[in-house]
This record gives C-alpha cells, sequence and structure tokens, in this order.
C-alpha cells in the first residue's frame, strides 16, 4: 500500500513554480536563457479544461492558454504557423515567434481552445491519431484517470499495489503513480485492460467521449487557423515496435488523414515523445514517408541549426497544474533549455543525437 505524497515531494514543486515565477517577474528568465532562446519556439498542449477542479491535475486550464498568448504578443512575439516558423529558420526575420501544438485531438481544442485562438489570431496544429478519431484508440490515460477520480481506494493489481485515496491529494499522487508505472514500459499498457473491467472502466466510452470524431477532424480542418497533422494510428511508442509495424502505424494515419481532408498532411508529432525515438531510425523512416516535419517532446527552442534536423524538432510543454503560463513563458525564453542542457548544446536534439 502506497501513502500520499511525502512533504519532500511537495516541497520541491513549490520551490518549482515559485522558481519560474520568480525568474518572469523579474526579467531574469531573459538573462539566463539568454544563449537558449534562438528564432522562436514551439509550445505543446494537450486537453483544455475550463477548471482543474475535479481533473487531478489533468488538462490545461483555458484561462492560462489565454493568459499566455496575451503576453506573447505583448513582449513582441508573432505567433505562426509552424510552416511559417520554419521558413522563418531559413530567412532574415529578426522577430522572435512561437508555434501552437496540441497534440490527441481532444474535442476541448475546438470548444475551448479555438474560441481563443480566434481572439488573439493565433494558428495552432493539431496531431491526431486515428484511433482517437474511430474509438479504437487505447488510451490507457484516461482509464487511469477515471480509475482514482471516483475511488478512494484502488487495488492496483499489475503493480500488486493499493492505493488509499480519500482526498484529492492522494487521487493526483496515485495517478501519477500509476501513470510514471506505465511510463516505465508502454508495454505495460496491455496490462491494464483486466483492472479498468473489473472497475466498469470503458475506455472506449471515455474515447468517444473525450476526442473529435472524423467528421469533427475535417470540419476543424476547414478553420484557418487550424492545421490537422499526423501522430500514427495507434499511439504507440514507435521505440518498442519493429520497422514493418512502426512504418505502418505512420504511413496508415498519414493516409488516412489526407483521404479525410483532401490534401497532404506534412507534419507529425512523436507519441510521448522520447520512447517513440530510438537513435535517428524514426525520423529516417518519417522522411521516407514524405514528412517534412517532426516535433518531439525535448525541450528547446529553434535555432538555424534545426534545418538539418527537421524530423526531430525541439518542444516545449506549455502545460503545468503550479505554474500555470509561467512554464511555457520561462521555455520560450530558453530557461527550461538551460536547464535541462546544464550549460552545453543550445541546438535540442533528443538524447544529443545530431542530423
Amino acid at each position: 500500500m502506497h501513502p500520499g505524497p511525502t512533504v519532500r515531494e511537495r516541497i520541491r514543486s513549490l520551490v518549482l513554480s515559485t522558481g519560474l515565477r520568480t525568474l518572469n517577474w523579474t526579467g531574469l528568465s531573459r538573462l539566463v536563457g539568454r544563449r537558449y532562446r534562438g528564432r522562436g519556439t514551439i509550445l505543446m498542449f494537450h486537453d483544455f479544461v475550463k477548471s482543474r477542479e475535479g481533473t487531478l491535475d489533468q488538462g490545461c486550464e483555458i484561462s492560462v492558454l489565454d493568459t499566455l498568448l496575451a503576453r506573447l504578443r505583448a513582449e513582441g512575439r508573432d505567433i505562426v504557423t509552424l510552416d511559417e516558423g520554419l521558413t522563418r529558420l531559413s530567412g532574415d526575420n529578426p522577430r522572435p515567434f512561437v508555434v501552437l501544438t496540441f497534440d490527441d485531438g481532444y474535442r476541448s481544442n475546438r470548444d475551448l481552445a479555438l474560441p481563443v485562438l480566434e481572439r488573439h489570431e493565433a494558428p495552432a496544429t493539431i496531431y491526431v491519431p486515428t484511433g482517437s478519431m474511430d474509438g479504437s484508440l487505447n488510451a490507457w490515460w484516461l482509464g487511469l484517470l477515471a480509475l482514482f477520480r471516483d475511488r478512494e481506494a484502488v487495488d492496483f493489481e499489475p503493480m500488486n499495489t493499493r492505493f488509499q485515496c480519500p482526498d484529492t491529494a492522494s487521487k493526483i499522487w496515485g495517478l501519477r503513480r500509476a501513470t510514471a508505472w506505465v511510463w516505465q514500459n508502454f508495454r505495460r499498457s496491455e496490462q491494464l485492460g483486466p483492472l479498468f473491467a473489473a472497475n466498469d472502466v470503458c475506455v472506449p466510452d471515455l474515447v468517444r467521449d473525450t476526442f473529435l470524431r472524423t467528421d469533427e477532424v475535417r470540419e476543424l480542418d476547414k478553420h484557418p487557423l487550424v492545421s490537422i497533422g499526423a501522430h500514427t494510428r495507434t499511439h504507440r511508442a514507435l521505440g518498442l515496435l519493429k520497422r514493418e509495424d512502426a512504418v505502418a502505424d505512420i504511413a496508415g494515419n498519414k493516409a488516412d488523414l489526407e483521404t479525410l481532408l483532401q490534401r497532404e498532411v506534412p507534419h507529425f508529432a512523436y507519441p510521448y515523445g522520447p520512447p517513440s525515438i530510438t537513435g535517428t531510425r524514426e525520423a529516417k523512416w518519417l522522411a521516407e514517408i514524405g514528412f517534412t516535419s517532426a516535433v518531439t517532446t525535448t525541450p528547446g527552442c529553434l535555432f538555424p541549426g534545426h534545418r538539418k534536423s527537421p524530423m526531430l524538432l525541439p518542444r516545449q510543454n506549455a502545460e503545468s497544474p503550479e505554474d500555470g503560463h509561467h512554464l511555457a513563458l520561462c521555455g520560450v525564453e530558453g530557461v527550461i533549455r538551460a536547464l535541462s542542457a546544464r550549460g552545453g548544446d543550445p541546438v535540442a536534439r533528443p538524447g544529443g543525437l545530431h542530423a
């Protein structure tokens, strides 16, 4: 049986949150990240919520996106399409830019985020797996959320563990531990089916309620501020797959989307980030399949040097339950890359890879 979050863990979270806020409020973020700022930054979001109450810290509050876009505009940053951002890496335009990306095709991207994008005239790329549209996605993370949110105790048999979850803090802690267990080996996600069934958690129903359907994706792609990108058919970690299975998963999703949208789909996002990138093999496959860019989850800003590795573009996580928009702003200023690189190469690539 696991206890709740430790005092040490709570203190660490508070210190990090306070540090990011202080860097932004004092302007020190510009000084700390100066060498790592680059030409621009790709920001990553997933789901959006009106309020985090009852969500166990999942999703980005829509007010955070609104505040962030206002701050970016006020600081003189252009919010541009992914195509425009890549073009600027080769050009002479000195204005700093930001690219917005949303992963997985959550319905909240349309219902909550799109009105904010319209208000700020900000474009975004939404990366959509086939499985989220047709209901076949193994969205195990939604199952875990439902499991911990709705119960005061969870017998997590795959971990041989019982979580006591009488309050919100312990539910959040249990969800994070279970999620981390899956991240240690993504094959473990296949072990969760019996657990969900025993607790009346229906993942297919959650998928249908949470993600954009096929016709909704087609309509959303017609919006002038939205572009749909590829994200595999099944959202599996590509690093676990044989070449033929990975290529089929990637190319199949590209073909599905191009048939649906009646246009080329040139941009891709790796499911889960690092677990889908084992050296340069996946990047080579993407180029062979016909993509022009692929985004990772490796924190960092965009430099002209990334023109040589367009299938391994860095991307800054912009979602934080503790820090609101401060994490994203520190990422844009290069602070997050400066910290993760520890004074090393500003041009971020997964695992230090070079094109």
